[in-house]
């Protein structure tokens, strides 16, 4: 073997050994602190999975905002007193339980609650009481809520009573068959909405409800773990326009005593909105879908819709409010029974009435219906 075959070996096996120190496996540590053994490629392959997998880490533990949001309206009458009129169950008669509730359904199918006073009975009973207006219809009237997608009512008024305790029992009994829920005095209301439990209290100032049962029903909700609480307070004077010192202070007192949002009823009319300590008071939600009158003479009404925002499982101080002017009939001439949302001036001249009677009530009322 000469010189240069001698040479030629050399770099042979000196390109082998190269070689073969490329492609031993090298000893490497991942994110982890684990010892592991990869090729290069297999070294990058693994530090970008781990880097993945440490940012999925961090983005799970990261909670999200939960928002729940609830449309309010007021007084629905689904029957008649029959020594007056028998108009409303005619309309049911000849137009069906969806026609009533048809020209809303729109906002309250697309939220995620509805509530409702309901102001009547649904009984068969002729125990009437004695008294000047007496309210009930059929048990099917409850498909009116149900298709109008109402899936709360407050029985707490003076009218809950017009046919007895029997008449409230057929009531009671009719709505808890179509899966509605309602709330009157110690009956609290709960729906758990994406997880977050919602409580809804009704009492009736009429009746002479007390700041102690107002505080052990706000507490009771508490101890159920309700993140959200709704006070339905019947109170005030009819056709009023603005509350009484008692409202004020029965109000303010809910809002100290823990509830988030409190819905007022009885006036028949529209009442201010007051904010008082970041909480919404809505003093008269008025008539909405009302077949105790065939023709009110103020058919202004409206919906007042509110989301809330739960974070960590704490609801947070958000206001995110606002009003949707609305009539209870499409008619100026007479009651038809079929509320609907108000549109350019008219429903300007709503917002306007409605920023007059909040006036001093710490809340700005825009163009939108957004309430701040």
């Amino acid at each position: 073997m000469n010189y240069w075959d001698l040479k030629m070996m050399k770099i042979i096996n000196y390109v082998l050994i190269v070689f073969l120190f490329m492609a031993l496996p090298k000893c490497i540590v991942n994110a982890s602190g684990v010892e592991t053994t990869q090729t290069p490629e297999a070294t990058n392959e693994t530090v970008s999975e781990t880097k993945y997998e440490i940012k999925t880490s961090k983005k799970s533990k990261k909670k999200k905002i939960t928002t729940v949001t609830i449309s309010a309206a007021g007084d629905c009458t689904l029957g008649v007193d029959s020594r007056f009129n028998s108009t409303f169950n005619e309309y049911y008669n000849q137009k069906g339980s969806i026609y009533f509730l048809k020209k809303v359904k729109k906002v309250f199918a697309k939220d995620d609650l509805t509530i409702v006073n309901f102001e009547g009975t649904l009984t068969n009973s002729y125990a009437r009481a004695n008294k000047q207006y007496t309210f009930k219809g059929p048990a099917k009237h409850v498909k009116i809520l149900k298709k109008g997608s109402v899936e709360v009512v407050t029985l707490a008024n003076n009218h809950t009573s017009d046919y007895g305790s029997q008449g409230l029992i057929d009531t009671k009994n009719t709505l808890k068959n179509n899966k509605i829920k309602y709330c009157y005095n110690s009956t609290i209301a709960y729906k758990k909405i994406k997880g977050v439990k919602v409580a809804f209290i009704g009492f009736s100032q009429l009746a002479g409800v007390s700041e102690s049962q107002v505080d052990s029903a706000i507490k009771e909700a508490k101890k159920k773990k309700a993140k959200i609480i709704i006070m339905n307070i019947h109170w005030g004077e009819e056709r009023v326009y603005y509350p009484t010192g008692r409202q004020t202070y029965l109000g303010r007192y809910a809002i100290r005593a823990g509830a988030d949002l409190v819905l007022g009823h009885h006036p028949h009319v529209l009442q201010g909105v007051e904010k008082y300590k970041g909480r919404y008071i809505v003093y008269s939600l008025g008539n909405f879908c009302f077949g105790g009158n065939v023709n009110p003479q103020d058919k202004d009404t409206m919906i007042f819709q509110q989301t809330f925002y739960i974070k960590n499982g704490k609801l947070l101080k958000k206001n995110d409010a606002k009003i949707i002017p609305c009539s209870l009939s499409g008619k100026t001439y007479t009651n038809d029974f079929q509320p609907r949302i108000l549109t350019g001036s008219s429903k300007k001249r709503v917002l306007n009435r409605m920023r007059t009677f909040s006036r001093g009530m710490n809340v700005s009322i825009k163009d939108s219906g957004a309430v701040k």
